[in-house]
């Protein structure tokens, strides 16, 4: 899976990155249950993927920012546990939308170079998300798929620094995926 993560804290991400945004790269795994029909069945799904950025920090003050020049790396490491529907279409049966939803926890990683060990970041939030989507079988053991997520992580940030300048507290956001697809 490779996509592009619009954060939640979109101010946030744009003066620590740049931009409010950035690339995903990710895998999983999906099973098919038994309770099926002629117009689909039930699925569930395990994913996982990672963000990872480096950016400056930054100090907020009557609404400037002014950029410390002092590195910092971020890197968000989600699992994904999804339950959901994928349809079956006789006219087109290589075509098959699905949705689902279902529970997130994101590993929250941020370092620097300056900082004391005690200084890094690293906890873990949980959260809920919902997706759509549909995979297109090229052959039947081979597919491509296009997905759009939103995911709600809330009160993960916002204690201090920028996003609490922002008064931004959701680590969640909105993401499109491309998806290779193996497997019946």
């Amino acid at each position: 899976m490779a996509g592009l993560m619009n954060f939640t804290a979109a101010d946030s991400f744009e003066v620590i990155f740049g931009r409010p945004s950035g690339p995903i790269f990710g895998g999983g795994a999906r099973i098919g249950l038994p309770l099926r029909t002629a117009f689909g069945g039930v699925f569930v799904d395990v994913g996982a993927w990672r963000f990872h950025d480096e950016g400056e920090r930054v100090f907020v003050f009557g609404g400037e920012e002014f950029g410390l020049n002092i590195p910092v790396e971020i890197t968000i490491t989600p699992v994904e546990l999804s339950a959901g529907w994928q349809f079956r279409f006789r006219r087109v049966p290589r075509l098959r939308p699905y949705v689902a939803g279902g529970l997130s926890s994101y590993g929250y990683q941020e370092t620097s170079p300056f900082n004391t060990p005690a200084e890094d970041v690293d906890d873990r939030f949980s959260g809920y998300h919902l997706y759509g989507g549909a995979e297109y079988k090229i052959t039947r053991w081979l597919g491509v798929a296009g997905e759009m997520n939103w995911t709600t992580i809330p009160d993960a940030i916002g204690f201090g620094g920028v996003s609490a300048e922002f008064d931004e507290s959701d680590l969640g956001g909105t993401s499109f995926r491309f998806k290779i697809t193996i497997g019946r």
